[in-house]
């Protein structure tokens, strides 16, 4: 048929700026469906007010005058947000100004519809959310006043259809001008259009996948889905499970939308059961979620292009799908399957083994599983992509971008960890920020730090899990809670009070609800963040629940520290598993304190409070000698305030000791005097006579700091008095060592050196390893006073050798300060400049004395070398 001969059909397009991308795929659907209404004997034309010649006068009119209403065979109308500018005059039929050019194209087309049934009007509408940057509630207003005059009783009743996103108005308005031209064959022409005739002009390609959207990381993961869809993999495709929000869904659409681009399937269809979203304004339902397994059979069936097969039933229907996937390579996407019924998930797995040769399938669940296909667990996004994440999503909102610059990469990064590197959290935390406009970034880390997190988003997240939990499960899961960061099996069996057997299977079922994350290559186990702060929030309402589990918690700690803490020869040998757990027993210390809860001379719970003397007491020596000081001095100061409210006075000099100790050792003067004089005044009510010895060398210690040499002598020797009639070597020995010390800044050296080595030699009779590199250290301090290189060099090296083996951190650091200074000394800065690094490091993290002096030493030797 020649082009002369075709009747020309014209379709106007009115909207305002808004939707300028629906304009421009009304465009592309135009030009694609130009063969078929050639075929028909129709040339479609697509014209708009861009087409009009530029002329004086005003502008509506001189695009009405060009672009005449009469030619137009169908009136396409598109609003969303805005409705437009008026164009500057009054419609003389309403009696009242025009809102918009777009409203005055509408009323032209639709009297002359009035009159001569033609143009038809069809009109969309988007209802998809608007940036609020965007909104202007004027103009919404009118937008929506437009749309009420749809209805049956108002000025312009008629049928009009909405869409949600660029791509489904796309599908919309193509079926609709498809089916147009359809009729028009029908009518007009007088002949159907064959099946033959529509594959040819409109193949059917099902495909109804969600939008795209970015998509970052997951490379490792990604490469194994696609492995798993490719033609040579015998398998029926992939299960992707994991914890709610960790981004099943967007790593499947993100898969198949790569499966298009590679041409390895021909029918990509997409079926949720997912209920609800989350939006910042809250959790919203979704309307066209399938809840059973023939919901599924019949949404894919129905995007096939088989609405037939829903009339059977059951099995039937299932294996009338198999029999139509047979015509097609498909890609199934089923979404968010753990809200099916057991049975019917069962069923599922089974019929998936039979998919025809060429078709795969997807699978997204919180559960694992699945045989015949790949299971692939998601974990958390790595912190680069979740930084790209959010880098994206600051490119498209200023107000977040100033929010999230002001803030800093730092906080960024305690975002990423506080959502526990779920994208969902951390999208949904972005979106809040864009959308409240008084909500801080600090703000929004509060929201996430609170007892129960950002209420919205563990809902989301945990609406269907919740109604798997059985009552063993929610102990192991109130108890997990506990640990920071995971719990071994036995300290988890223990808080939670079950048997060995009982904990497997629990274990296994919440691995399974991916509620648990089992970590690799260990026998421990532990919580995501936001699958902490549920249980908190729904498992742990109960105080009394909450209070009992905390106890068994905390007292298992407390058990653990006396078995692998506290001070004997051997003592240091088992300070590594306390190092190990170290997460757990400060967890235990902080829930000690806080249920305690000390106000003055007030404790609200005096177990809690004993039990938290007795961990600060057995975590001393280990905090000491591992260079946890800043953790010894809240354990102690904690545990010090909590015995003094309970009048134990005993123990409140012991805490009192411990905090004084760490403040002369780190040459903060007031401090340390202030301490010690409250572990003495607490022993003066109530210590042994071996601990106001302990007291009185405290205070000789705070004096020795502000070099009153005199006065501190005079305690030492007092203390060390007391030390010897009680025949109490290991103190007698501290004492000589702190004589030994005192002497030698006195410039004292033989009195120095016999102190010391009486002290070193106590600890030699007595075996007592971890406290020999003291004394070996304060002789080779003597040594290196005397300028005596190679003694000094000897004993640093054998105060090296056993703080290593000990543990002793701070005497580590000692020893590699001094040898760097032995080696300074005799011209051999190349050695001297590591050890001196070394210490450095480990002096910085202490706040030690000799902090200053290795500092410039470092710097001295960096220069130099």
């Amino acid at each position: 048929m020649s082009a002369d001969t075709l009747k020309k059909l014209r379709i106007f397009a009115a909207s305002p700026s808004d939707v300028a991308s629906e304009r421009n795929r009304l465009a592309i659907v135009v030009e694609d469906l130009k063969p078929l209404a050639e075929h028909v004997g129709v040339a479609l034309y697509l014209v708009d007010w861009r087409q009009a010649i530029p002329d004086m006068g005003r502008p509506e009119k001189v695009i009405l005058d060009q672009i005449k209403p009469d030619s137009w065979d169908f009136f396409i109308g598109i609003l969303w947000h805005r409705f437009g500018t008026p164009p500057g005059v009054n419609d003389s039929k309403m009696g009242k100004e025009y809102l918009s050019g777009t409203e005055e194209e509408f009323r032209v087309a639709y009297r002359l519809w009035e009159q001569y049934k033609r143009p038809r009007v069809m009109f969309y509408r988007c209802m998809r959310p608007i940036p609020p940057d965007d909104l202007d509630p004027e103009q919404y207003k009118r937008v929506k006043n437009f749309f009420v005059g749809f209805a049956p009783d108002a000025d312009h009743p008629g049928l009009y259809q909405t869409f949600d996103s660029i791509e489904s108005f796309e599908r919309r308005v193509r079926q609709d001008l498809t089916c147009l031209l359809f009729d028009y064959s029908e009518q007009v022409e007088g002949r159907s259009v064959t099946p033959e005739e529509m594959q040819v002009f409109v193949p059917i390609v099902p495909d109804n996948l969600p939008r795209r959207s970015a998509f970052f990381g997951r490379a490792e993961e990604m490469e194994k889905v696609m492995n798993a869809l490719s033609p040579n993999e015998r398998g029926w495709g992939v299960v992707i499970d994991g914890i709610g929000g960790i981004g099943k869904t967007a790593l499947a659409v993100e898969a198949a939308y790569r499966c298009k681009e590679l041409e390895v399937f021909d029918a990509f269809i997409f079926t949720s059961a997912k209920q609800k979203r989350l939006e910042p304004s809250g959790v919203k339902p979704e309307l066209s979620a399938a809840t059973t397994l023939d919901e599924f059979v019949t949404e894919t069936a129905r995007v096939l292009g088989k609405p037939g097969i829903a009339k059977l039933e059951g099995e039937g229907r299932r294996r009338a799908l198999l029999n139509a996937l047979r015509e097609t390579r498909a890609l199934l996407i089923y979404d968010n399957l753990e809200t099916l019924l057991k049975e019917e998930q069962e069923t599922l797995a089974d019929w998936l083994r039979f998919l025809p040769q060429g078709c795969k399938a997807i699978l997204t669940s919180r559960r694992g599983g699945g045989e015949g296909g790949l299971w692939l667990r998601l974990e958390k996004l790595t912190w680069e992509d979740a930084r790209q994440i959010i880098l994206n999503e600051l490119k498209h909102d200023e107000n977040l971008k100033e929010k999230l610059q002001r803030a800093g990469e730092k906080c960024w990064q305690e975002l990423y960890d506080e959502t526990g590197g779920s994208p969902l959290a951390l999208m949904h935390i972005l979106g809040l920020l864009r959308v409240r406009t008084t909500l801080t970034f600090s703000g929004a880390l509060a929201l996430l730090r609170s007892k129960a997190g950002d209420a919205d988003l563990v809902r989301f997240v945990f609406q269907e899990a919740r109604k798997d939990l059985s009552e063993n499960v929610v102990n192991v899961l109130r108890s997990l809670s506990f640990f920071v960061p995971s719990a071994a099996f036995e300290a988890l069996q223990s808080v939670a009070n079950v048997t060995r057997q009982a904990l497997e299977t629990t274990i296994d079922r919440l691995s399974a609800l991916s509620l648990v994350d089992v970590l690799a290559g260990e026998e421990r186990y532990a919580l995501h963040p936001l699958t902490r702060a549920f249980v908190r929030d729904e498992l742990l309402a109960d105080a009394n629940i909450a209070r009992k589990t905390g106890m068994r918690f905390a007292r298992y700690w407390v058990g653990y520290a006396r078995q692998y803490g506290g001070w004997n020869k051997e003592s240091y040998k088992t300070y590594g598993r306390l190092e190990a757990e170290w997460a757990n027993l400060d967890a235990a210390a902080n829930w000690l304190w806080e249920t305690a809860n000390v106000q003055g001379d007030s404790v609200e719970d005096k177990n809690a409070a004993q039990m938290l003397n007795d961990l600060a007491g057995t975590l001393w020596f280990f905090c000491w000698f591992r260079g946890r000081w800043d953790e010894g001095v809240q354990l102690s100061a904690r545990a010090y305030e909590a015995m003094r409210a309970l009048n134990d006075w005993s123990q409140a000099g012991g805490r009192a000791y411990h905090v004084a100790w760490i403040y002369y050792n780190r040459t903060r003067t007031d401090d340390a005097a202030q301490w010690a004089d409250r572990c003495s005044d607490a022993w003066s009510r109530g210590g042994s006579r071996l601990e106001q010895a302990c007291g009185i060398r405290m205070l000789g210690n705070a004096l020795e700091l502000r070099k009153d040499y005199d006065s501190a002598n005079r305690y030492y020797q007092d203390a060390l008095t007391i030390q010897r009639e009680l025949k109490n070597n290991q103190s007698i020995a501290n004492l000589l060592n702190d004589l030994g010390e005192l002497e030698g800044k006195r410039k004292n050296y033989d009195a120095a050196e016999r102190y010391c080595r009486e002290a070193l030699d106590i600890y030699q009779k007595r075996e007592e390893k971890e406290l020999m590199p003291a004394p070996l250290g304060s002789l080779a301090e003597l040594a290196l006073d005397r300028q005596q290189w190679a003694e000094a060099r000897k004993w640093f090296e054998q105060e090296l050798e056993l703080a290593k083996e000990v543990g002793h951190v701070e005497l580590i650091a000692q020893a590699q300060y001094g040898l760097a200074r032995v080696h300074e000394a005799e011209g051999r800065a190349e050695l001297a400049l590591p050890l001196a690094q070394e210490a450095l490091k480990i002096y910085e993290r202490l706040q030690h004395r000799n902090l200053a002096e290795v500092r410039e030493l470092e710097e001295r030797l960096r220069k130099g070398t």
